[in-house]
């Protein structure tokens, strides 16, 4: 259950209502979900935010394999049961290969993975694993990607440790239906 309680949209005052339909139509979905109700408890961070978190998605520099690749280790390394099940699935929908998505999984990175997702993975684990990134890792990743690209692959990385601290501290549930394939 979660620690706090799930905002409605009519519980929101105007200005909290636009911020309750802008994350809804960022993420071109017809409800606002469970974690982002959550958030909505501090209406103006959470738009601030749930922002930053659509324009990484929607707007990256970043392919859109590499990018959902990344996203699948920033959830495994948190343990991420939400944002694990729906960006494996978004993963591999963008040609992340089953083998790659399992590697990430089970703890078995690089095995398996792609020469261009051995960089990413490469970039991101010393980053959350030893808070740190050697020069080398962001050489290799700002070569692949060009320097938008990485500012978006450490913008991304922040992003979704900030909405998985969320998850840590709020709990919130998974969405009804959902089961984690974590």
């Amino acid at each position: 259950m979660a620690r706090v309680p799930y905002v409605e949209r009519e519980e929101l005052d105007a200005e909290g209502q636009q911020i309750y339909d802008r994350i809804r139509s960022d993420r071109n979905s017809p409800t606002v979900g469970l974690q982002f109700r959550a958030l909505l408890n501090s209406p103006k961070a959470a738009s601030y935010l749930t922002s930053m978190g659509a324009q990484l998605r929607f707007q990256s520099a970043i392919p859109d394999n590499l990018k959902e690749f990344a996203i699948i280790v920033v959830a495994r390394e948190w343990n991420s049961d939400i944002e694990w099940t729906a960006h494996a699935a978004l993963a591999a929908k963008a040609g992340v290969s089953a083998a790659s998505i399992e590697a990430v999984r089970t703890r078995k990175v690089p095995a398996g993975l792609t020469a261009d997702e051995k960089i990413i993975a490469g970039f991101v684990l010393p980053l959350l694993q030893q808070k740190a990134l050697p020069d080398e890792a962001f050489a290799a990743a700002q070569k692949l990607l060009g320097t938008r690209g990485v500012v978006d692959l450490t913008l991304t990385c922040s992003y979704y440790t900030a909405i998985n601290v969320a998850q840590v501290a709020l709990k919130p549930e998974m969405e009804p239906g959902k089961v984690s394939t974590l």
